[in-house]
């Protein structure tokens, strides 16, 4: 109230301006001692005024420019005009009219490339690219929906020329980022679909623009899928699939996109195609890019004669690990091809573009059978987790402690997670098997190593085969991120 009416009188002041406020809070210069102490004897009501004086003691007009706080005049017309005005004045563009620089050399270079419906500068459709699955954002100056590889090589060529940096996404599902940027976005459309199943289904290649479950379905006839099974598998794409180095629940490290791939064919930041499955193409790189060759070679044996990097190296990627580029291709791989195409994995597009890639399939076994198992502690459960990782005999191990249970206790067959202590800490396990036999039996040596541990459970393992309790377990702990989110407090 008192802070209204102050604004007020300020601003209807006119050239000199009055403003009353509590003395404490108001004062023209710095009070000495003995006035701090006569101003704390004074009334707290008492009031001083302080005069502001913004009219020119020129006799010669000054052109006042208008501070918000100080000399503003406020707006006699509506809020909406006066911004139209200020906007006006101000003269700010939008859409291509705000391009400067080399992206405007960059929109112009490539209007004969990619027509203008798959161009988009207007604040709409930049900011609605500027957001992907994670908590950031970054508006984009130019989004271009590319459609092939030779629409890429020349988008890729036109960047170069005009030092502008371009970031590809694929599904932009990723919680860390890498499918937005300020500069320019290269979005594939969905026309990126080609596809070869070779050797019954061990083997196929496969365009970014492909769905990683709608890849697995495909492969569903041969009993194969793709190693990688992160939780967004029904609407990621291949491309950041390879991009990310992406794994999943049950993937674990071996069978991951690093371990999995077979061959890439990689757009570089020259326009030049590196197709790791034919010799030919490789033999011609070694010749126009043999300083690039012969770096990563020396590169390679530099690390190796690092006996301790070397160590440490192979430690870190022994467990998941898609920090940084995957530098384990410079300690796994003697060949410099290999290691070329391993770098490229998880490289998010720093290192060039891939528009093919080949994958090893992996036995997709129809005999699965899961677990929920709840400890007292999390301590009870990463020991558990320690123990069965020795022992082999689990597919997949998930932990998950109280606060994601309390998301998903409500669920249908999962309400025995109900009245869990508030350390309570579950594990979700699955084990498979080439046979019914052969999963049984991992089934009993996990409750075998859990039991010689000497480790106890809030409830007996029962472990299911029923496909509504099992598909009920992993749905849980897909959507354990969206649901953990919407119950945290805000900020």
């Amino acid at each position: 109230g008192s802070l209204a009416r102050t604004m007020q009188r300020f601003f209807r002041a006119g050239s000199t301006q009055v403003v009353r406020g509590i003395r404490r809070g108001v004062s023209g210069t710095p009070p000495s001692n003995s006035s701090n102490r006569q101003a704390a004897a004074q009334s707290p009501a008492e009031e001083a005024t302080v005069i502001i004086n913004t009219k020119s003691t020129s006799s010669k007009e000054q052109t006042v420019v208008p501070d918000f706080i100080i000399n503003h005049v406020a707006p006699t017309h509506s809020g909406s005009q006066w911004l139209q005005t200020k906007r006006a004045n101000e003269k700010e563009v939008f859409g291509e009219a705000s391009l400067e620089g080399g992206y405007k050399s960059f929109r112009e270079d490539i209007r004969s490339v990619v027509p203008d419906a798959r161009v988009f500068t207007d604040p709409l459709r930049t900011l609605a690219y500027g957001t992907d699955a994670s908590f950031y954002r970054l508006v984009p100056k130019i989004v271009v929906k590319v459609h092939d590889e030779a629409e890429m090589i020349k988008l890729i060529k036109a960047a170069r020329k005009n030092k502008t940096p371009v970031t590809f996404r694929a599904g932009g599902t990723s919680l860390s980022g890498q499918a937005i940027t300020d500069s320019i976005l290269l979005k594939l459309g969905h026309t990126w679909r080609y596809r070869k199943i070779e050797n019954d289904g061990e083997v196929i290649t496969v365009e970014p623009g492909w769905i990683l479950g709608q890849v697995n379905r495909m492969l569903a006839p041969y009993g194969r899928k793709l190693g990688p099974d992160p939780s967004s598998i029904e609407s990621c794409w291949i491309g950041g699939v390879v991009s990310n180095n992406s794994s999943g629940m049950c993937c674990g490290v071996l069978q991951n996109t690093y371990n999995t791939i077979k061959d890439l064919r990689i757009v570089l930041n020259d326009g030049t195609i590196l197709d790791t499955a034919d010799p030919k193409s490789w033999e011609a790189f070694q010749v126009s890019h043999r300083r690039l060759v012969e770096g990563v070679t020396e590169l390679s044996k530099k690390v190796r004669a690092d006996a301790e990097l070397t160590a440490l190296i192979k430690k870190k990627f022994s467990i998941k690990n898609t920090t940084g580029y995957s530098i384990n291709a410079l300690v796994d791989f003697d060949s410099p091809l290999e290691i070329i195409k391993h770098l490229m994995v998880g490289s998010e597009g720093t290192f060039g573009f891939v528009s093919r890639a080949t994958y090893h399939t992996v036995p997709d076994y129809k005999n699965k059978a899961s677990a929920f198992i709840v400890f007292p502690t999390v301590e009870d459960a990463s020991n558990a987790t320690w123990e069965l990782r020795k022992a082999g005999c689990t597919d997949a191990v998930e932990l998950m402690d109280r606060r994601s249970l309390y998301t998903c206790e409500d669920m249908e067959h999962l309400h025995f997670l109900r009245g869990a202590p508030e350390s309570g800490t579950a594990l979700l396990i699955e084990c498979r098997g080439a046979t019914e036999e052969e999963m049984w039996a991992r089934v009993e040596q996990s409750k075998k190593t859990i039991a010689d541990a000497g480790l106890l459970t809030l409830q007996p393992i029962e472990f299911s085969t029923d496909p509504k309790v099992c598909t009920a377990y992993w749905d849980a702990r897909r959507a354990l991120i969206p649901m953990v989110g919407a119950v945290r407090k805000a900020g």
